[in-house]
């Protein structure tokens, strides 16, 4: 008879002499000392206990429980730092109602302890993570844009064959564009040459159309093929007097294309043929461009794109 009611007394003045803020506790489950659990805890966490709602309730067993067995009890925790309640459930196997409530105490202790360790509310954290896969999934890089088309400028220098090499010099204009896949390429070119041997000068305006095949290589910027180009041209030929005639013939090489962003620069060697051969006399001295000539072409063009292939 004394024990229950020195433990409500102590109990009463406790709650007497506590600050009017501090939170509820409610341990008064069977099975467990309240006055022995809320004095172990007290001791084990001090003022952070006031920061906490708890409330312990039993849990029915199924069966009846036999004396010194295990009990069961669902424990109802809220925070100050969050609204949100933590339910717990908890199985004590100690064998009277003091050694229970020291073990309840105990998880109690490390439930309060782990809560100051990460005292930000879970509710905060989530937002955080959810936020993470943004970051690792940044949009890839974009692949390169094809390239339609472009034009370049063009120098050349041709030689005659090693009896007669007639150099000749020129400039021009040319065009093109990369089609099925960038594997043929039409191209179109106006040039002006000029060659000379002692006093006689020759004056060459020259059109072609014709067509490359070949093949994008590695990352697409580096483009090699062969170029076969029929041709037109006009030649203008002056010492003593002047002479003018029309020719065809055209151009067979191999090509190389460096492709960057907006600039391409290309070189390309073969043959240029001229039918029939121009032959220019003056008083000394005479000019012959035979059939086959090298040719050597180095051109620098901007690469041009299609509005719906820029990028936005």
């Amino acid at each position: 008879m004394l024990g229950p009611l020195l433990h409500s007394l102590v109990l009463t003045g406790m709650l007497a002499f506590a600050p009017a803020d501090t939170a509820v506790h409610e341990f008064a489950a069977d099975g467990l000392d309240p006055v022995a659990l809320q004095l172990g805890l007290r001791a084990r966490v001090g003022d952070a206990l006031d920061q906490w709602t708890i409330q312990v309730d039993a849990v029915e067993p199924v069966e009846p429980v036999e004396p010194g067995g295990s009990r069961r009890y669902e424990l109802t925790l809220v925070s100050a730092g969050s609204p949100k309640p933590d339910h717990r459930t908890v199985e004590l196997s100690g064998q009277t109602d003091a050694d229970r409530s020291r073990e309840l105490a105990s998880i109690l202790t490390l439930i309060i302890e782990a809560a100051a360790d990460d005292p930000e509310p879970r509710e905060a954290a989530e937002p955080r993570e959810a936020t993470q896969p943004s970051v690792a999934t940044a949009p890839d890089r974009q692949p390169p844009t094809p390239r339609s088309g472009f034009i370049a400028l063009e120098g050349h220098v041709g030689l005659g064959p090693p009896r007669d090499l007639a150099p000749e010099l020129g400039v021009g204009l040319g065009a093109g564009a990369w089609l099925l896949n960038e594997h043929l390429q039409p191209r179109l070119r106006v040039r002006w040459a000029h060659g000379w041997a002692g006093e006689v000068r020759v004056h060459q305006l020259g059109a072609g159309l014709g067509l490359a095949a070949g093949t994008p290589v590695g990352d697409g910027r580096l483009w090699l093929g062969g170029l076969a180009m029929p041709a037109v041209k006009w030649t203008h030929a002056k010492q003593v007097r002047t002479a003018t005639a029309w020719a065809g013939g055209g151009e067979l090489s191999v090509l190389a294309q460096l492709r960057l962003a907006h600039v391409m620069v290309g070189v390309r060697t073969g043959v240029e043929t001229t039918f029939p051969a121009l032959r220019a006399s003056g008083t000394q001295d005479a000019l012959r461009w035979g059939h086959l000539r090298w040719l050597l072409v180095l051109e620098i063009g901007l690469v041009i794109r299609k509005k719906s292939e820029l990028p936005r």
